[in-house]
């Protein structure tokens, strides 16, 4: 009698399964943080926006590097793709370091020319501010001065 052999997935370890949807909810995280990135001009949000994915790459990636991470997901499923895990997980610390980079860059923009920015707002703000009193004072004073000689 011809063995058969069966071309359904194998079934999941509670384990794996658990790994894998931990990781798709991550992923699905980081998306929603990086379209939020992407489509801010506040150098103050982007910051906070940076330090909350910095936050969240690490646990991901410690998740992922983890005994119940990529190696058991991929091991039970595809076995022969362990020796590429290593290219992804060296990878991570890239991308932890650019974003690193990133967020000392962001952080001394906000300090320097973004302070000084600010700051210039500030100034020419308060400045008009008192300007169109003195403004208005110099005007009720001639008006009611006026009205006094009539």
């Amino acid at each position: 009698m011809p063995k058969t052999v069966s071309t359904a997935p194998a079934a999941r370890s509670p384990r794996s399964r658990a790994a894998r949807l931990r990781i798709d909810e991550e992923h699905r995280q980081l998306g929603e943080l990086l379209r939020a990135l992407t489509h801010t001009h506040d150098l103050a949000r982007t910051a906070a926006l940076l330090d909350e994915l910095r936050e969240l790459l690490s646990r991901h990636f410690a998740g992922e590097e983890g005994d119940d991470g990529l190696h058991e997901v991929v091991g039970e499923g595809a076995s022969h793709r362990l020796t590429n895990i290593q290219q992804l997980f060296d990878e991570h610390r890239l991308l932890l370091a650019r974003l690193d980079e990133v967020r000392a860059e962001a952080g001394a923009a906000l300090a320097g020319p973004v302070r000084r920015v600010h700051d210039g707002i500030t100034w020419l703000a308060e400045t008009l501010r008192r300007h169109e009193k003195q403004e208005e004072a110099l005007f009720g004073e001639a008006f009611y001065s006026e009205l006094g000689r009539s």
